[in-house]
């Protein structure tokens, strides 16, 4: 392995690591909304790292080939074998490297302390929990959650926070459940959102359309955790928080588009759209019609 000087990434580095690899990210979360988890895509040739120390944890998986690689945890060494669709944990606040035999094309979800450690207080009951490393291990949720964020990133050219951090809490519940140095308490929920809770979350969206949201100010309107309020939503009204959402800006766009007198991009704009493409997509995923048909019809 490489003896060159140790990197350490601290908590308040924006959560990425083209430190670590000398080629930058092929794509990256960073220059959007994305406050709890951020994404990065490398294609990297066969190499090494330096040794590096991570003050944030780091969940990769391969998208590419199957190949070699090499951990090395404070000294101590491990090889397997990087089938595609499998995934790593890093260790956090450890030193460690790695090594690969061939072209390397990864996805890095990176995410907050702070994150798991507010689920880990519904979810187990402490304040702090610490995940598990694990090395070369197959998880299709994980694998899954990282296929999402990266096509929605690519999709629309920064990605949709509230569906980001969605996807994030379901990640962070995830490796919580099946991850951690703690066992499970058992969490019940019963019931969904209550009707004058759910209305006002439901008028709050509608009053914001066209900006993002978070998952965060949501639920603090709701007076709940995210996930309990993800899993009452949801059960109130049979779409997530974010579905909601696109399903009031198709309506706000059809309302616009019968009004008259804006352009099919000012309308993607008003309704909280990146775009005319944005808009399109999900207008004719919903309607099953472009909103130009839509117009003419």
């Amino acid at each position: 392995m490489s003896t060159q000087p140790l990197l350490e990434l601290e908590s308040n580095h924006p959560k990425h690591l083209p430190e670590v690899f000398e080629q930058a990210p092929t794509l990256t979360s960073l220059n959007s909304a994305w406050s709890t988890i951020t994404l990065e895509a490398f294609c990297l040739p066969p190499g090494e790292t330096p040794e590096f120390c991570l003050e944030h944890y780091v969940v990769s998986i391969n998208l590419g080939q199957r190949l070699q690689t090499e951990c090395v945890v404070e000294g101590k060494s491990r090889s397997a074998t990087y089938f595609q669709g499998t995934a790593v944990i890093c260790p956090i606040y450890r030193s460690h490297s790695f090594r690969w035999n061939a072209e390397l094309q990864i996805l890095s979800l990176n995410l907050k302390p702070d994150l798991l450690n507010l689920h880990a207080i519904e979810l187990l009951g402490r304040e702090q929990v610490e995940l598990i490393p694990h090395f070369a291990f197959q998880d299709g949720l994980i694998y899954q959650i990282a296929l999402a964020l990266q096509a929605e990133l690519r999709s629309q050219g920064c990605g949709s926070r509230l569906y980001a951090e969605t996807l994030a809490n379901t990640l962070a519940i995830h490796l919580l459940q099946h991850y951690s140095s703690q066992n499970q308490r058992t969490v019940t929920w019963d019931g969904g959102l209550p009707q004058h809770k759910l209305r006002l979350v439901t008028d709050y969206i509608n009053d914001c359309l066209e900006r993002e949201l978070s998952l965060k100010e949501l639920a603090a309107i709701a007076q709940m955790s995210q996930w309990h309020f993800c899993r009452a939503f949801k059960q109130a009204t049979g779409l997530s928080p974010h579905q909601y959402l696109i399903h009031q800006r198709v309506e706000r766009a059809k309302q616009l588009l019968q009004n008259g007198g804006m352009s099919l991009g000012a309308v993607a704009i008003a309704c909280g759209f990146t775009h005319q493409s944005h808009l399109h997509r999900h207008f004719k995923r919903l309607t099953g019609m472009t909103p130009k048909t839509f117009l003419n019809s």
